[in-house]
């Protein structure tokens, strides 16, 4: 597939129901964008509707994030003189793009327990030729003890070699066991298995596809680089895979506070110049996240309208382009070890590459949504093919798990300077990736 590009996703405003003015889900176009103000309370944004009869969502509670509609700036800035205050952005174009995964309808399934996991062993390579061109099966360390959050459209938390993985929050339940109440005081009420920032629920399954086949990447049970790491499902594109800043900026910041280790964007797109300022300031969650000791890998992206890669160096990609130490931007290539066409690279800006897929040489295969009403049985586990920097993205989310789990004690900068020393590198890949090289599992278990 062509890289999950970072684009609009957003539903209709729906009422919450709990409070005049409340609105749970994302906006779907610019023109129903509102105004973030940070530094604001739910209680004020509550009052401040019912002066004004204006609607509000809270992107983040604890953050004190509030995104107004339908109100005037200068009005805002009058009522709420101590707030900072932003326009979001949605982005025009969505942040994925396949013939592999599409809007689908799924229901809000509750999660129904871990599967007993199931484990690869050398002979799933003829399956996933990837671990075998990276040097990643290994047993020296497999994630064990390291959270992966899986910034999306969602994650299917049942397919069966996905669940034994599944971060589970043991004081919320949601479905049958949900109580209504926030029992861990993390202002998210029932979210046993993460949250889905785009519809306002507990429930971040996947209605596309795309997070699934990432989450799978890079810690399925069975063919994941990381087989034994926790995968916190945080959906906040929609089924189409658009987005808006306000709702990604909540949901890292949502990851930080279940304290995710790493964070896998496999979105991103451009924003032009006029919105480089803008969109930094509101992704200012990645700064925040580097305080907290967690790495961030993005996608570089996969190229434009013509489907050939850019260079990222002269037309910046956000989140990749993003300049902080806990930043890695991740560019694909193919089985034959060359950069793929649709990659974007960039000697400056674009770190490292790995396996994503190719026409010539096959996509990767990962995990595919599932059909199961209940625990799914042993014929009931779907596998897909898809490939772009979105595929790339999560191959090296697992190898910062796997170093992760190995030498827990290492800083989100020392991890990306292993990865990056660690490559293999290759000639033709020089200019073109400030490492030159292909990540290598190996090699960074070695260095350690």
């Amino acid at each position: 597939m062509k890289w999950i590009s970072f684009v609009p996703l957003f539903v209709l405003f729906t009422s919450c129901g709990k409070g005049l003015g409340l609105i749970n889900s994302a906006p779907k176009s610019q023109d129903q964008a509102g105004i973030i103000a940070s530094c604001t309370s739910v209680d004020q944004a509550q009052s401040l509707s019912d002066e004004l009869g204006i609607q509000y969502r809270v992107l983040s509670k604890k953050h004190k994030m509030i995104e107004f509609y339908k109100v005037d700036k200068k009005e805002l800035k009058n009522r709420l003189p101590k707030a900072k205050l932003k326009s979001n952005i949605v982005f025009e174009k969505t942040l994925i793009e396949s013939e592999n995964f599409k809007a689908q309808n799924v229901s809000n399934k509750a999660f129904y327990g871990a599967h007993v996991p199931q484990y690869a062993d050398h002979s799933t390579e003829r399956y996933f030729p990837h671990l075998a061109q990276i040097d990643a099966h290994q047993e020296i360390a497999q994630g064990e003890g390291v959270v992966i959050a899986i910034i999306d459209t969602g994650v299917d938390y049942n397919h069966p070699h996905l669940s034994p993985n599944i971060l589970e929050n043991d004081l919320d339940k949601h479905g049958n066991n949900a109580d209504g109440k926030d029992n861990d005081n993390n202002n998210y009420i029932d979210d046993q298995v993460g949250w889905d920032f785009y519809n306002g629920d507990a429930y971040p399954n996947d209605d596309n596809g795309h997070g699934t086949h990432v989450a799978g990447l890079a810690a399925s049970t069975y063919m994941g680089i990381a087989p034994k790491a926790k995968i916190l499902p945080v959906k906040v594109l929609s089924s189409t895979g658009s987005g808006d800043l306000g709702t990604v900026a909540a949901g890292i910041l949502y990851a930080l506070d279940r304290k995710a280790d790493i964070i896998n964007l496999s979105l991103g797109g451009s924003v032009g110049n006029s919105f480089s300022k803008e969109l930094k300031e509101l992704i200012s969650s990645v700064k925040i996240a580097n305080t907290k000791n967690s790495l961030v890998i993005a996608a570089a992206g996969n190229g434009g309208s013509d489907g050939v890669g850019d260079c990222n160096d002269e037309e910046p990609q956000y989140p990749a382009n993003i300049q902080e130490d806990n930043m890695i931007a991740v560019a694909s290539v193919d089985a034959y070890n060359q950069i793929t066409n649709y990659s974007n690279y960039g000697g400056e800006t674009v770190h490292v590459a790995a396996p994503g897929g190719a026409n010539a040489s096959g996509a990767l295969l990962s995990t595919a949504l599932t059909e199961c009403e209940g625990p799914c049985s042993s014929n009931q586990i779907p596998y897909t093919g898809s490939m772009g920097t979105s595929m790339a993205t999560p191959i090296v989310a697992g190898l910062a798990a796997v170093i992760k789990s190995h030498s827990s004690h290492l800083s989100n900068a020392q991890i990306k300077e292993i990865i990056i020393n660690s490559v293999e590198i290759y000639d033709e890949l020089k200019g073109l990736i400030k490492s030159s090289g292909i990540i290598n599992v190996s090699n960074a278990l070695n260095a350690l």
